[in-house]
């Protein structure tokens, strides 16, 4: 089997497993990212996205993430960066917050029939608010895409899966966190600039409670520099 089908059986098996009693929900997704070298040829970089996610079928504001950063080129296929997030959860009952110290590395994998395989390979360490013990979590984000429409329009394929590293006193599980999975559209607008959107599902372990599926709207804006 090639690798992109490889990808996309993946997903669909992710959506296919969920247990009927999961807890469901239908979500709107926006976001910005902004990354790149602070001079041009440079090996400094700096990275910044911004999140804005809606839950109750768009109607009501959920979560926002502002998560900047910073980075170093190691070689033209391995990117080192870190950086702060500022996560606030809107639920019921008093609004959350959350903090979180993150290390990642960005890297390509390979050329796969006709498109581009790359990866994200995240580690955090959470802090939140009413809590004393700090969570560790890794995630692993995998994404392909392929022009199919000349080059400035692409099909996208993409998976993230969360795995916490330990329990902590504030709610954080160990083991299986949750996962992202994602089809979609890309439209280079600009040669720095890119626009993408599509469908994501989402499937987040309950622990003992049932799991949470979310069908997610999402659309977001990539500038390069």
């Amino acid at each position: 089997m090639k690798p992109f089908t490889t990808l996309a059986v993946a997903m669909v098996a992710t959506v296919s497993a969920a247990p009927a009693a999961a807890q469901t929900d239908t979500q709107v997704w926006a976001a910005a990212f902004a990354s790149g070298p602070v001079r041009e040829g440079g090996r400094v970089l700096v990275w910044w996205d911004a999140h804005a996610r809606f839950r109750e079928e768009g109607d009501q504001l959920d979560t926002t993430i502002l998560r900047p950063g910073v980075g170093w080129r190691v070689s033209p296929r391995l990117d080192l960066w870190a950086g702060y997030a500022h996560v606030t959860l809107r639920r019921t009952g008093p609004d959350g917050e959350e903090h979180r110290a993150w290390q990642q590395a960005t890297y390509p994998i390979a050329g796969i029939a006709g498109g581009r395989l790359t990866a994200r390979t995240r580690i955090e360490q959470r802090f939140r608010e009413g809590g004393d013990d700090t969570g560790w979590r890794v995630r692993q984000f995998v994404r392909w895409s392929r022009p199919v429409a000349g080059p400035a329009v692409s099909m996208v394929l993409s998976n993230e899966t969360f795995v916490g590293l330990n329990e902590t006193d504030w709610g954080q599980g160990d083991g299986y966190d949750q996962n992202r999975a994602f089809a979609g559209v890309g439209w280079q607008v600009t040669p720095t600039f890119r626009l993408e959107g599509g469908y994501m599902h989402q499937r987040i372990n309950g622990g003992s409670a049932p799991d949470r599926k979310n069908d997610n709207l999402v659309l977001s804006g990539f500038t390069t520099f």
